[in-house]
């Protein structure tokens, strides 16, 4: 029997029964979805990001880069990154994300892999946009995830929950990269980074494969029970389901409509603080007068303060429910503490209010996406 036909009709007689079944349904659900989700977001962070890393480490000397090449060879990944996330998601459509999530992950880290292997500014530029290519499916690629498997409501706190994944990457991500280009060997230290940091990729990729499932109706994990009453939930909230149409003309609808354009702009600004503070904290603090290997440590301390604003979000929405009163006071926390950090000279000073604007910044990029997702 077709289960979603079978919800349809329904009708709930034991609600207390109900209650129990969509609770075994989420508790399955997260545990599929939630933890190899994260993981994987944390190592696309890495990914991206890693490049900063490498810069402290000696690879703009080694590539012989001059002048502005290195913010090019960083740049490089977001022209492809913004122009392919809409194609990414109808092949999510058409794949599945059991497939498709997986796949791009493997392709984007023999990409990283690659980076070791450059030579030039030129090879450096060109290996950054292909890698903009396939880590562009991601993020979206989660969030139509998400609405296939819970309502608005649950979504919330699981939407925040993945995007503290890219601050936790930056915890980790300067002590990993001062150990590993600390590794003896053959190879530069800067290309350890990349080399270890795609393969540990590639096995979550892996282990993704095996446990995400791309729809509800499909889903092995679940009794008929669960599967009928997370399908009865899911409809009564207007979720998804895998027989929606995805067409290009509902891509033009919502091109036109100029919220979407607003939602960008502000998502922008959010993006552009915490990128710079990832690609570049180190760099910024090594001009601080730190050591390269201190700069990498150090560099985990912003990104804590943001992992904990964004695990903060995950709450934000429950206590007053207006998405924007909350982006404009952390907006306008972030531009004071930026202004601070612009101007004065105490080298302590600058490196506590880097970390509190990211503090502040952080929650916006969860909090925008779920105002866009709940309209």
């Amino acid at each position: 029997a077709d289960p979603a036909k079978h919800a349809q009709i329904e009708t709930v007689e034991d609600p207390e029964a109900e209650q129990r079944l969509i609770k075994s349904y989420l508790r399955k659900s997260d545990l599929r979805l939630l933890p190899v989700s994260f993981a994987m977001y944390f190592l696309a962070v890495l990914d991206r990001n890693n490049i900063g890393n490498a810069k402290v480490a000696g690879m703009d000397k080694h590539l012989g880069l001059r002048g502005d090449q290195f913010n090019w060879v960083v740049s490089a990944f977001f022209f492809t990154y913004i122009f392919c996330e809409v194609p990414a998601n109808y092949f999510l459509k058409r794949l599945g994300a059991r497939v498709w999530l997986p796949l791009i992950a493997v392709c984007w880290s023999v990409l990283v892999a690659c980076l070791a292997a450059v030579s030039s500014y030129g090879s450096a530029v060109a290996v950054r946009v292909l890698l903009g290519v396939f880590e562009a499916g991601y993020v979206p690629g989660f969030l139509y995830l998400m609405s296939f498997w819970y309502t608005r409501k649950q979504q919330a706190p699981r939407v925040a929950l993945f995007f503290s994944a890219g601050m936790f990457a930056g915890i980790w991500a300067g002590p990993l990269a001062a150990r590993l280009q600390r590794i003896e060997g053959s190879l530069l230290g800067y290309q350890y980074i990349f080399i270890i940091e795609a393969a540990m990729t590639v096995a979550v990729a892996i282990f993704m494969a095996l446990v995400v499932r791309s729809y509800p109706e499909s889903a092995g994990f679940l009794t008929d029970d669960e599967r009928a009453a997370a399908l009865r939930m899911l409809r009564a909230d207007r979720a998804l389901f895998p027989s929606a149409d995805y067409s290009i003309r509902q891509v033009g609808r919502a091109l036109s409509d100029w919220t979407v354009w607003a939602y960008a702009v502000i998502f922008w600004a959010a993006a552009t603080g915490g990128i710079t503070q990832a690609v570049f904290g180190p760099t910024l603090i090594q001009a601080m007068g730190y050591t390269s290997t201190r700069a990498q440590v150090l560099s985990a301390v912003p990104s804590a303060c943001g992992f904990v604003s964004q695990l903060l979000a995950m709450a934000m929405p429950r206590v007053y429910g207006r998405f924007s009163v909350w982006i404009m006071l952390s907006s306008a926390a972030a531009c004071a503490f930026y202004a601070v950090l612009a101007t004065v000279e105490s080298v302590h000073v600058r490196f506590a209010f880097l970390a509190l604007s990211n503090f502040a910044l952080a929650p916006n990029m969860p909090l925008v996406s779920l105002w866009m997702s709940n309209n």
